[in-house]
């Protein structure tokens, strides 16, 4: 009978992500700023990077007491949410007209990252595929909050104070979104470490 993933941990994890988005906000504006000084400033591998980079540092708080250090992840991170964008600067500076969608890039960052995070789970675990589907998942969710605060303004349907307030809401919740999905992934892979082999 598998022991209980450890419930604070798991719990702390929501919070620690949902903090690392709101993180990866102003880093994507200092990388913006620092872009712009090198002639880079429209990239879009700079967003992939800065929510990547706020995540990884946040996340490894909790991942530092499951797995041996915690550099790994942080890449896992910031490598695995650049690679989506990168494409598509290469594909801009190529001429080449590749179809750019913000959900489907974080949605396909957030499965590079998983499984890149996956491999380095088994240092614990045996069974990691429910982490992926869990970072598939989170990064969907937070990819489609993020495009409904984009859209809010052009809808003009909120206006003044509870307009922006409904801007914030639905931009910083992605990361809550992100934190829970993975919080059962997360949960599921300690679970099947704890079980044992089978």
């Amino acid at each position: 009978m598998p022991t209980a993933p450890p419930e604070r941990l798991v719990n702390r994890w929501v919070l620690h992500t949902w903090a690392g988005w709101v993180l990866g906000i102003p880093l994507i504006a200092l990388l913006a700023l620092a872009g712009e000084a090198v002639g880079i400033g429209g990239s879009q591998v700079l967003v992939g990077a800065g929510m990547g980079l706020g995540i990884g540092i946040m996340q490894a708080r909790i991942i530092r007491q499951v797995l041996p250090g915690s550099a790994g992840w942080i890449w896992s991170c910031v490598v695995g949410l650049s690679i989506p964008f990168l494409v598509t600067d290469l594909a801009n500076l190529a001429k080449v007209a590749l179809p750019y969608s913000l959900p489907v890039s974080v949605a396909a960052a957030g499965l590079i990252a998983g499984i890149w995070q996956s491999f380095l789970f088994r240092a614990r675990a045996r069974r990691t595929g429910s982490w992926i589907v869990a970072s598939l998942v989170g990064w969907g969710l937070a990819a489609g909050s993020a495009a409904a605060a984009d859209a809010l303004p052009r809808t003009q349907a909120l206006r003044g104070i509870p307009g922006l307030l409904a801007y914030l809401f639905l931009l910083t919740a992605g990361g809550l979104l992100l934190g829970i999905a993975t919080r059962f992934g997360l949960a599921r892979v300690l679970a099947g470490e704890l079980a044992g082999p089978s």
